[in-house]
């Protein structure tokens, strides 16, 4: 057992985590690009974005399994050199087809990422500080998102979209090194375990992980809408620039990042992780309010959006740190890991292409509040059940 945290690791598996991030950032501040280089319709740019998603719709348990079966270090360096390859295969792209590829690639390589890491996290943290550590894990996308949209500007000014994606694949290769340094504290997260179907069957027929991956579900909906459209809102109806678009865009996502740390404070001060999650969506569904109030200043529903990122942010640390409440060993982390980010997919497969056909059916922006608010009065019913399932849970073993 571990009684030491081994932080280069933890931090190495972070790392991987928000350049894999970087794959999810990168497009938003580019679609206005895109869509002028390869001609594509305001719902099609919204599914190559979903596109990203696809194969975690459908197969994020099955990667889980697979990094339970072969090691999680495994699961990750192979999800490093998918998002490379696809990288490449978007930064050549001629057409539409290819960059839909590109991002199918790029998808398989961040599920295999997103199920993975957090085994490593666990198996180089001690005990006392998982929930910390996983904590931190749950900053890995809005960081890793926002950094790339605050470089955008300047990168996609001098190197075009196709430099930048070159650049964030070397940044890939760079993760593999770290990685590869760090090996030996991910002890037997390094090694499969010779899991059964019985074995994940156990670990994912709890109700406790349905009911938070559901409420992730609801989050990641409400955060990719915000993240996705933002810079094209902001360009189209408010006549910001590009780059404009792009620093607000980033500014409003990183705000999330604090959030996240909030939620990690919360979480390892023992706060009940299903009622910090259905507040929090009552508190974005306020502020989605304000953001889409035409007679507010944009000023005042900048900081609305702002304050709906920061509260956001505590429902993927007390989400995702539950993984080690339900597990009843650390290789089932990887299956019920698997299960949180595949019906978390759901919300930014489905999110993008419905705000778009909503904005694209009213002709209005205004239009999105309603898909935002059903969003979060859902995902506050399924906090609620979550709450009720880990209430449940710890009785008999207080008992």
């Amino acid at each position: 057992m571990v009684t030491r945290t081994h932080w280069p690791a933890v931090w190495a598996a972070i790392a991987t985590g928000v350049v894999a991030a970087a794959y999810v950032g990168k497009l938003p501040p580019a679609i206005p690009l895109l869509r002028e280089e390869l001609p594509l319709s305001l719902v099609a740019a919204g599914w190559v974005n979903s596109t990203f998603n696809t194969l975690a719709v459908t197969t994020a348990v099955f990667f889980g399994a697979l990094a339970a079966r072969y090691g999680a270090l495994r699961c990750c360096a192979a999800g490093l050199i998918a998002l490379a390859l696809g990288g490449l295969l978007g930064a050549t792209a001629t057409a539409e087809i290819m960059l839909f590829a590109s991002r199918v690639v790029e998808g398989a390589g961040f599920i295999a990422i997103a199920v993975s890491a957090p085994t490593l996290i666990v198996a180089a943290s001690a005990p006392r500080q998982r929930n910390l550590t996983l904590g931190l894990w749950s900053c890995y996308l809005p960081f890793g998102a926002s950094l790339t949209m605050l470089a955008s500007p300047v990168l996609l000014g001098f190197l075009g979209w196709r430099g930048f994606w070159l650049v964030i694949v070397l940044l890939t290769f760079i993760c593999m090194e770290a990685l590869r340094r760090s090996r030996r504290a991910y002890g037997v997260a390094r090694r499969g375990a010779a899991h059964t179907l019985a074995d994940m069957v156990r670990a994912l027929r709890q109700p406790g992980p349905w009911w938070a991956a559901l409420a992730f579900g609801c989050y990641t909906l409400m955060f990719y809408a915000m993240m996705v459209w933002l810079p094209t809102f902001l360009v189209q109806e408010r006549g910001a620039s590009v780059t404009a678009a792009a620093l607000l865009t980033a500014l409003v996502v990183g705000v999330n990042v604090v959030g996240n740390l909030l939620g990690s404070w919360l979480v390892h001060r023992a706060a009940p992780r299903g009622h910090v999650i259905s507040l929090t969506f009552l508190v974005m569904a306020a502020c989605a309010c304000g953001i889409f109030s035409s007679s507010l200043p944009d000023t005042l529903r900048s900081i609305f959006g702002m304050l709906f990122m920061f509260a956001g942010g505590t429902i993927p640390a007390a989400v995702l740190s539950g993984s080690q409440v339900y597990a009843r060993d650390t290789s089932q982390i990887s299956s019920i890991q698997g299960l949180t980010v595949q019906v978390a997919q759901l919300g930014p497969f489905f999110g993008p292409p419905l705000i778009a056909a909503v904005v694209s059916a009213a002709h209005s922006w205004d239009a999105a509040l309603w898909v935002l608010l059903a969003a979060a009065a859902l995902g506050a019913l399924f906090g609620q059940l979550a709450a009720r399932a880990e209430g449940a849970l710890a009785r008999p073993a207080a008992a």
